[in-house]
């Protein structure tokens, strides 16, 4: 027989679910809506009917539509950097970064170019933009301390802050180049490219 606190547990879960579904459509309304209009013409209630929820419910998950715009964005970044800290201390750090930026181009990677373009545009639109780096902040103070645990160096020190920017300038850049090239390279293989030039800074070496 199941107990209440197994049945408390599974409602929990199951709210949980709901919430990341109704968070996560919403950030794909907000999406499709930019791309389609451009970002200045959408409203949090035209999100919200896409999203076929109420404005209410967009304001329980995001404060702003600049908010729903980069919430992809800043998903797959707080799930990258969760990934890297069950990584082994041991391993290469380099190799592990730019492995893990490479699988998350892959999985980041599914528009056409043209469609890229169009979320491109509103990204880096001056509302979104400020949204952005308010919200990554932090995120990238998170990645520094990281890099600096398995350095053995000071989170205020150049390396691990360098490190860090290079690699996130590097996966800008190829993304940003990818988009307007008429040719096939991928995001990844352009990243990998940038990263091959960059390595010489960063020598490989063990934690």
């Amino acid at each position: 027989m199941q107990s209440l606190a197994d049945a408390e547990g599974m409602a929990l879960g199951l709210r949980e679910r709901k919430k990341l579904a109704t968070r996560q459509a919403l950030a794909a309304a907000a999406l499709h809506l930019a791309a389609e209009r451009g970002a200045d013409a959408v409203t949090v209630e035209d999100i919200a009917a896409a999203a076929d929820v109420s404005p209410r419910t967009f304001f329980n998950h995001f404060a702003t539509k600049e908010e729903a715009f980069v919430a992809d964005d800043l998903d797959r970044a707080k799930e990258l950097l969760e990934r890297l800290r069950q990584e082994p201390l041991e391993a290469d750090l380099w190799g592990t970064l730019v492995r893990m930026l490479a699988e998350h181009l892959d999985e980041a990677v599914y528009l056409d170019r043209r469609q890229a373009l169009a979320l491109h545009a509103i990204r880096t639109s001056p509302a979104v933009l400020t949204q952005q780096f308010l919200q990554y902040a932090g995120l990238e103070v998170d990645l520094v301390a990281e890099i600096a645990r398995r350095t053995h160096e000071p989170a205020s020190g150049l390396q691990p802050r360098l490190l860090a920017a290079s690699l996130v300038a590097a996966l800008r850049t190829a993304v940003d180049t990818w988009i307007e090239l008429s040719e096939d390279p991928t995001p990844r293989r352009l990243f990998e490219t940038a990263a091959a030039q960059l390595a010489p800074a960063f020598p490989t070496k063990k934690s």
